[in-house]
């Protein structure tokens, strides 16, 4: 097997673990913007548990300042997720929710492997191919070394492990700087690797799908996947059912810019129809 792998000597790696006083939430440490982004998460599940709460209550439960609370909110407010009124905080994910981490709404392991499976059936011997880090593509390397030779490249530590012992696979580790929290390499460093490689796909998974639309928890996470898929000529996302109907922070890509979109069978009947009238071609796992 040739194994490419960048010297971890240049990568930063953060930690997230992290304590706060009392029963506040734990907060990843490892960026101003990683705390941003996990308190707001916290705060939207705070709110959507209760439906509604006070700004001063918020305050007091993530020991922060009222001015911090009224800028986590308007984001939230503009993400659609929370509605603001007369210091009241009041949810709007009761029939669209915040999406679980990692996808832990649908977090069985047989759907992941059929979703992984069908993937990897689109995938032909001899190709390049792109795997974002995704719990469904801890899957892949099983039904992938049946389509040796390939090249296979991430930003995922993980699929790097997964994928090194293989015979016959090319493996490129995307170096960058390693978050804790993703188990995956980000940054411009990651991006100019993509950008060095023509891919024949990619195959990458979303946090959130809301009205046919792909949403990302992370800034970092999205930019990754949107370079992976400008440099791929076919783009496949997978999606298990418990991503549907849900939001989360970074909006996407339109369903109908993948060439493919494999799910598992548990999706809604109403769902895949819709998403076949808009012409999304759509692979039930």
């Amino acid at each position: 097997m040739k194994l490419i792998e960048q010297q971890q000597k240049r990568h930063s790696v953060a930690s997230d673990n992290t304590s706060s006083p009392g029963n506040r939430p734990h907060l990843p440490t490892d960026s101003r913007q990683a705390r941003q982004i996990a308190r707001r998460r916290l705060i939207a599940d705070y709110v959507n548990s209760r439906q509604s709460a006070r700004i001063d209550e918020i305050s007091k439960r993530f020991g922060i300042s009222l001015m911090t609370v009224h800028r986590d909110i308007d984001t939230l407010v503009e993400d659609g997720l929370v509605s603001k009124s007369r210091g009241v905080i009041t949810s709007r994910t009761s029939a669209a929710g915040l999406a679980e981490p990692a996808d832990t709404a649908a977090n069985d392991d047989g759907d992941y492997q059929a979703i992984a499976a069908a993937a990897a059936d689109l995938i032909q011997p001899g190709q390049t191919v792109f795997l974002a880090g995704s719990p469904i593509l801890r899957h892949a390397a099983r039904y992938l070394a049946s389509k040796v030779p390939l090249t296979i490249v991430t930003n995922s530590l993980d699929l790097m492990n997964d994928f090194r012992e293989l015979p016959d696979i090319s493996l490129i580790g995307l170096g960058g700087t390693f978050k804790s929290w993703s188990g995956c390499f980000h940054g411009p460093q990651t991006i100019r690797e993509i950008n060095d490689i023509d891919a024949d796909a990619a195959i990458v998974s979303a946090d959130a799908i809301f009205e046919e639309k792909t949403f990302y928890e992370t800034e970092e996470d999205l930019a990754v996947r949107n370079a992976m898929q400008e440099k791929a000529k076919r783009i496949i996302l997978v999606a298990s059912h418990g991503m549907f109907d849900k939001k989360a922070f970074y909006g996407g890509n339109d369903l109908r810019d993948y060439d493919a979109v494999v799910v598992n069978s548990a999706v809604p009947p109403l769902l895949v129809d819709r998403m076949l009238s808009r012409k999304i071609d759509v692979r039930l796992a």
